[in-house]
């Protein structure tokens, strides 16, 4: 059998290096981030609010009373929200503590001590979106 033209090779070597390239592409596709996203870490003790399909999650907060605590918000909606949480319903009362309205992903914001009592929060865009807050 006569000796393949220099630069060319034979079928079959022309098959094994494909087939190594092709398990390289896939190796270097696991690793770089093919698979499932990890899921956020947040401080130790953090209050955990996910908006999705403008509602949250919870309806009700339990946050720590006359301490500073990690307020970590999950947008999962394209929309902005934020939370504010208020002495009354709805507009009424004061401010206890307020973020803008935001669109981000995730952020994690330090909320200020409040003191013991009961709350209520809501999205200030969505006002349906809403609960109440126990500081205990």
């Amino acid at each position: 059998m006569p000796a393949a033209p220099r630069g060319s090779t034979s079928p079959a070597a022309s098959v094994r290096r494909r087939s190594w390239i092709l398990g390289l592409v896939v190796i270097l596709l696991a690793g770089c981030g093919g698979g499932a996203t990890p899921a956020p870490s947040f401080p130790p003790g953090a209050v955990v609010v996910h908006a999705r399909n403008r509602t949250f999650d919870t309806t009700q907060l339990i946050v720590p009373a006359e301490t500073e605590f990690s307020l970590a918000f999950v947008n999962e909606d394209g929309d902005s929200h934020n939370i504010a949480i208020r002495t009354k319903s709805g507009f009424d009362g004061d401010v206890v503590f307020r973020f803008d309205p935001v669109s981000a992903r995730t952020i994690v914001l330090s909320v200020g001590k409040i003191p013991k009592g009961s709350y209520f929060f809501l999205c200030e865009v969505h006002p349906n979106m809403s609960g109440t807050v126990l500081a205990r």
